[in-house]
């Protein structure tokens, strides 16, 4: 028998060897977009936190298009990537919307992670297309995961929304969006969150930033954010009651891996590993990556052409430049929408040209990632007036970026950017607007009648540019826009000449202070 002091020890010693519990990890990643080569070294990372922590594995976004092998296979590869991987969670990007809503849902299926979006209803109700949130079990504790788009989807990916005819299926309210992500956080804390994890897809970026929703909601702990490509380790918001919420996004494609560390008592910490610096490696997701690479290999391998210069969506400074100014690269995409549908004036949306081509052998796997939307090309007749304004539209947000800011061939066009005395705004307009003849380049006539090769985006889907969407359709679906790219270059010959080394001065930016 035990004598009291002994059995007082005995008891000590037991609570001693008792396994203290084990803290709470979730691994997250946001605008990967088709990223392959990174999850492996994510899943590796991944792992070696499981050995002494309970994981989850989240993404907030923006994984289905961004390169060949998203735009390949329509999603299908990168969904393969992310399986392996073994997902948890993950919410939507604006990018996911890119091959339309029915191949969303044909991936979602395949996804065998939960994928949620509280924002994303149907057309006039608030009925969710995915669920606004989901409920994991940790150890002893319940951790809810609420997902949030962006309303600018409604704009970028416009075409996505649509059926047949055009009706709009879906919508992302903005005057909604506290509402809607306030009754899901109160919809999780009934079912027993512990603890409430935003995966938001908002950013920085009008017209509703990631801000904005702490700032108006309550019961949420953490914000893992998205879309602005920002790189965050860890900063805090005030929410409604006035408590810190913290708040991380880790940039783009793999640039960093995010870990945030929940404490025994509840309290929330992230940091950011740099991909880099990661050696763990998954071998499974290595072993999936292999089998995909050499699936492809054959066909996105294929040499098209080959370049002595690099082909740029950047200015000399190395910013990106494609989105508000002329850009070598602009314009040889420009011409490829000209002359691969025999058209008199060609037009590019600045975000439809997505990554620069290094010097060397120019490849399939380099235009798609290029051109990695398959948007379809069309011929359209249009009225000098009409192309003077969507001109007018692109350049509308300047000095700041738009993905419809637009690249040309056959056109030459001049924006003065103003800046107003009475405030900080500014006023941008479209001057000297010439296309080009047989004779060299004239003024454009407004009521005058010419031929445009364009992706269906710029001409009648997105909603940066409307003011061809009235024009007539001469022809549609000719083929698609990196296909496009691929015939031009092909009819170059064996080498991209000298003169695409440099912008060909058909756009010229001036500020008027």
């Amino acid at each position: 028998m035990f004598s009291c002091s002994e059995k007082k020890q005995q008891v000590q010693v037991d609570e001693n060897i008792l396994p203290s519990p084990r803290s709470i990890v979730v691994v997250y990643e946001n605008d990967v977009h088709c990223s392959m080569e990174g999850y492996k070294k994510f899943a590796g990372l991944r792992d070696a936190i499981a050995d002494t922590a309970d994981v989850l594995t989240v993404s907030s976004g923006d994984f289905l298009q961004g390169g060949a092998m998203g735009s390949f296979s329509r999603g299908g590869y990168v969904v393969s990537m992310m399986n392996a991987v073994g997902y948890d969670v993950v919410t939507l990007g604006n990018h996911e919307f890119d091959y339309k809503i029915p191949r969303l849902m044909e991936l979602s299926d395949s996804l065998n992670a939960a994928i949620v979006c509280a924002n994303l209803v149907q057309k006039e109700t608030s009925i969710p297309l995915f669920k606004p949130y989901v409920l994991k079990q940790v150890g002893s504790k319940k951790i809810a995961f609420v997902g949030v788009l962006t309303p600018q989807t409604l704009v970028g990916e416009s075409y996505a929304f649509t059926d047949d005819s055009l009706e709009t299926l879906y919508d992302i309210p903005a005057e909604k969006i506290f509402n809607l992500v306030q009754m899901a956080v109160n919809d999780a804390r009934k079912a027993g969150a512990d603890y409430v994890i935003l995966l938001s897809h908002l950013g920085i970026f009008p017209p509703v930033t990631s801000i904005d929703v702490v700032r108006n909601t309550t019961g949420v702990d953490a914000v893992l954010d998205g879309h602005s490509h920002s790189v965050v380790g860890e900063e805090f918001a005030v929410n409604l009651n006035g408590d810190s919420v913290l708040v991380s996004q880790t940039g783009t494609k793999f640039q960093n891996v995010g870990i945030l560390d929940i404490t025994h008592d509840g309290k929330f910490h992230s940091r950011l590993i740099p991909m880099d610096g990661v050696v763990a490696v998954n071998r499974k997701v290595a072993a999936v990556h292999d089998s995909l690479l050499a699936l492809t290999a054959a066909d996105l391998q294929k040499v098209v052409s080959n370049t002595k210069f690099e082909l740029t969506i950047d200015g000399d400074d190395g910013k990106r430049l494609v989105r508000k100014g002329e850009t070598n690269l602009g314009d040889l995409a420009a011409d490829a929408m000209r002359f691969s549908v025999g058209a008199q004036i060609g037009m590019v949306n600045g975000g439809g040209v997505r990554k620069t081509i290094p010097s060397g052998p120019v490849k399939y796997q380099d235009v798609l990632d290029v051109m990695p939307f398959a948007n379809d090309m069309c011929l359209i007749r249009v009225t000098g007036r009409q192309i003077k304004e969507a001109l007018a539209q692109g350049a509308s947000r300047l000095p700041e970026e738009s993905g419809g800011f637009l690249q040309v061939s056959g056109l030459r066009y001049t924006i003065v950017v103003e800046k107003m005395q009475s405030d900080d705004a500014t006023r941008v307009r479209v001057e000297n607007v010439q296309v080009e003849t047989g004779n060299g380049f004239v003024a454009i006539d407004e009521d005058a009648l010419y031929i445009v090769g364009l992706s269906s985006y710029v001409a009648y889907m997105g909603r940066e540019i409307t003011a061809l969407r009235k024009s007539e359709i001469i022809a549609d679906k000719v083929m698609t826009d990196s296909d496009a790219m691929v015939k031009f270059l092909k009819s170059l010959g064996d080498e991209i000449p000298e003169a695409y080394r440099k912008p060909q001065g058909r756009i010229a930016v001036k500020y008027d202070r």
